[in-house]
């Protein structure tokens, strides 16, 4: 069996005034800084592209992302993933090649959930189940019963062991610990990732008759488009290069050409100085259009801001009324004036100074629901007014191009003697230019034609190692209680070299699936830091075991704010119990060193024995000595001041806009 692999490239985000990109690499990957820098924004947008249901966006990339696209190496082969941030259900685009390539392939076009009833080649998280060469299969929703209902089990499902989000590190909630049926399905991907379903065998051979009837069909297709191609005598993918360059060649000359030729001829007619005062007047006119277009993106960027504030004051209000509603009404009806030492009667000044504040507050909460929803019209009617000037500006630069046509065409009548040789070198490069669109067009055959080569490869050895893997399991299953057994001693080594106080009694729950200490169950344990440092090392043997091992699931890991409850980040966090986060001392320097040197050493030796890995960390305040010691392993630093040159977040020029 083949083990699966995934390696992030890079991260696009294709703007409108730029592209965003993060570069990521083998091994470890450290990203840290300031709050509000766009650092969890990577992790999400990563585990967007893996087909999460939905991206929380901020302002910054509302106002300044138009798509993402995912260059990412799974089982060694690259595929750029395509997905619209702001339509979650739009079908994504996948495409066999790097991001620099992508127009010389066809995408497969995919569905990203299994609700979605658009016409695709199929679903996302069945592509990325296939290119792992990881089996499709159906668990049951309960397996303590017989006729339990039968649920897929999807990539998201494995994800989520390669994923640990910033409210799951050191959550009691872990991989769905006490919600049942969360927890559940959770448990049934982990027996999945071990190959320790119960149904496994027959699952395995149902997975290997669909994987062969997938090869036949590719085989076939194959075979169809080969013998179009024989038969046409179509290139080969060398001599359409070679063509292509020698036509990229001759183009260039003749530009040249056509350049110098230009360069001699006088032009003095009227004609001539109209079409060049028209060319002026589209060019400026262009040029306004455009500085509109900037002008509209500030304008959807400030309203967006000031919904945002308004919202905070809906919010505002709205608790104050909730308090109203809880507290209830003044019990003293008469009382003595502060001055006069008078009786006051409430109900008498009420009318009279309006001090219905009950009155007040509803009314003005209301006025600001009006406020947010004139804020969103008008936002809405921005982006309809760029629109139309985008559209605007797309036929002013027709109209220009037409204009410099006709310019050309009067420069060369006005000379007669160059009048046939530019026709000509303009003749030969608009054929140059047609065959150049004919070598690209059949490049992308001959590129179809290699991908389906590839395929057919590929499944035939995923039948291989599927065949392989039934011969295993049918001789020697895997039992539960040794898997549980390595990982528990896995999980004691990790323990001990983070240095953690007292590590004994640690195991892996055989109810729970999840980390047990000192014979206490993860839920049990009040210290949200030594949670914390459970939580982490869960991932980080799983990760740790398949790359050791052949299991369904690939050495990768992102984790998003490793010092959380560790005393390095803010007190928003609050599921812990400070005097036993003391007591364990979670708070120390070296704790939490040492957990960043077990997830490199792991790194260092996956590199070693050849095996595709990638950890991706994010942390807000990185100790001093960290930095020192891992500063190669640092891909991205922001700071929200831009203190020292560093980027100011992940849409680095959004303070430009502001």
């Amino acid at each position: 069996m083949t083990r699966p692999s995934i390696i992030v490239s890079r991260l696009i985000l294709v703007g409108h005034r730029k592209e965003y990109v993060t570069q990521f690499n083998r091994g470890v990957n450290i990203i840290y800084g300031d709050s509000a820098t766009g650092k969890s924004s990577i992790l999400e947008l990563i585990n967007y592209g893996f087909g999460s249901k939905k991206f929380i966006y901020d302002v910054e990339i509302e106002t300044s992302v138009k798509y993402l696209a995912l260059e990412v190496s799974l089982n060694a082969k690259t595929y750029v993933i395509k997905r619209d941030i702001f339509l979650p259900n739009k079908l994504v685009e996948v495409y066999p090649a790097k991001y620099e390539e992508m127009n010389s392939v066809h995408p497969k076009i995919l569905a990203p959930n299994y609700d979605s009833t658009a016409r695709a080649d199929g679903y996302l998280s069945d592509f990325l189940l296939g290119a792992l060469e990881l089996p499709i299969l159906k668990v049951k929703e309960s397996p303590s019963k017989i006729d339990s209902e039968m649920v897929r089990l999807s990539f998201r499902d494995l994800f989520k062991f390669n994923y640990l989000k910033q409210d799951d590190v050191g959550s009691k909630g872990l991989l769905g610990n006490g919600n049942w049926a969360l927890a559940n399905k959770n448990k049934q991907t982990f027996r999945y990732i071990f190959n320790l379903l119960d149904s496994n065998i027959a699952a395995l051979d149902e997975e290997l008759a669909r994987i062969s009837a997938a090869k036949r069909r590719v085989e076939q297709k194959f075979s169809a488009v080969s013998e179009f191609l024989r038969e046409t005598q179509f290139e080969s993918s060398i001599e359409l290069s070679d063509s292509r360059d020698e036509l990229n060649r001759q183009e260039g000359t003749l530009k040249e050409h056509l350049i110098a030729l230009n360069k001699r001829v006088t032009s003095s007619s009227e004609v001539y100085q109209y079409l060049k005062s028209k060319l002026v007047e589209i060019s400026a006119e262009i040029k306004d259009k455009r500085g509109r277009v900037n002008e509209n993106f500030l304008a959807v960027e400030r309203y967006t801001r000031l919904r945002n504030d308004y919202q905070v004051d809906a919010t505002k209000l709205k608790g104050i009324l909730e308090a109203k509603s809880l507290i209830g009404e003044a019990s003293a009806r008469r009382f003595p004036c502060p001055i006069c030492e008078n009786e006051v009667r409430l109900d008498e000044i009420n009318p009279a100074y309006q001090l219905d504040e009950s009155h007040k507050a509803n009314h003005e909460s209301l006025a600001i629901s009006r406020r947010i929803k004139e804020i969103e019209e008008l936002i809405q009617q921005e982006r309809n007014k760029r629109s139309l000037l985008e559209v605007e500006v797309q036929q002013l630069n027709l109209d220009e191009e037409k204009a410099r046509r006709l310019l050309d065409t009067e420069t060369s009548s006005i000379v007669t003697p160059y009048l046939a040789e530019r026709d000509g070198i303009a003749s030969e490069l608009a054929t140059v230019r047609q065959k150049l669109r004919q070598i690209d067009d059949s490049m992308k055959i001959r590129n179809q034609h290699k991908i389906l080569d590839e395929e057919s490869q590929a499944l035939s050895a995923q039948v291989i190692d599927l065949e392989k893997t039934l011969r295993e399991l049918k001789k020697t299953a895997p039992s539960l209680d040794a898997v549980l057994s390595d990982l528990g001693d896995s999980l004691g080594s990790y323990l001990r070299a983070v240095n953690i106080k007292d590590p004994r009694d640690i195991s892996i729950s055989r109810s729970s699936f999840l980390p047990v200490l000192r014979n206490r169950d993860y839920g049990d344990i009040t210290s949200g830091g030594l949670r914390t440092i459970l939580s982490i090392g869960h991932l980080v043997i799983l990760l740790e075991h398949a790359i050791h091992k052949k299991l369904n699931i690939a050495p990768f890991l992102m984790i998003d704010t490793v010092g959380k409850y560790l005393g390095k980040t803010q007190s928003q966090y609050n599921e812990t119990d400070s005097a036993e986060d003391t007591k364990e001392g979670v708070a120390d320097p070296i704790k939490y060193k040492n957990m960043y040197t077990c997830m490199l050493d792991l790194a260092e030796r996956a590199e070693l024995l050849g095996v595709p890995c990638q950890i991706i960390l994010v942390d807000n305040d990185v100790p001093e000595e960290v930095q020192q010691d891992y500063a190669g392993f640092i891909i991205a630093h922001f700071s929200s001041r831009g203190e020292s040159g560093l980027p100011f977040g992940l849409i680095d020029d959004a303070h430009l806009y502001r």
